[in-house]
């Protein structure tokens, strides 16, 4: 038994606006952009020490060089940011992916945080201060 013209009007109709609607939906995902700020400072209770200098690249962007202190601001576009840190010491270089959570604008990645161990490396981050 075939379908009749008008039903497969609104069975194409409904697969075009679901096609659509899912393609939206990744466009949004893949295409959000988030800040992301590299850290080169010592840890608060001394736990971890900065590097004396460094020069890190995230993603596509221009390398960044940072001394002992610094922090710089990076744009990122997707859920995932890939940093590459070569160090002044003679460390051995690094590379690290960083899986950003989509409900954050801003995360803070510390460098000595992350090369000590430390598992808050990455913290979500306000530009705007709290509200309070």
């Amino acid at each position: 038994m075939a379908l009749s013209a008008k039903k497969r009007v609104i069975i194409a109709r409904t697969a075009i606006i679901v096609i659509y609607l899912g393609l939206a939906v990744v466009m949004f995902i893949t295409g959000r952009t988030h800040t992301v700020l590299i850290d080169n400072k010592n840890a608060a209770d001394g736990s971890y020490k900065a590097y004396k200098g460094m020069v890190v690249t995230v993603g596509k962007s221009a390398p960044s060089e940072f001394m002992r202190g610094d922090r710089d601001k990076f744009s990122v576009k997707g859920q995932k940011a890939k940093i590459h840190v070569e160090f002044y010491d003679g460390t051995e270089d690094l590379d690290v992916t960083v899986r950003i959570p989509f409900t954050e604008d801003c995360v803070l990645i510390s460098i000595p945080a992350y090369t000590a161990g430390n598992a808050d490396y990455v913290q979500p981050f306000s530009l705007y201060g709290t509200a309070d």
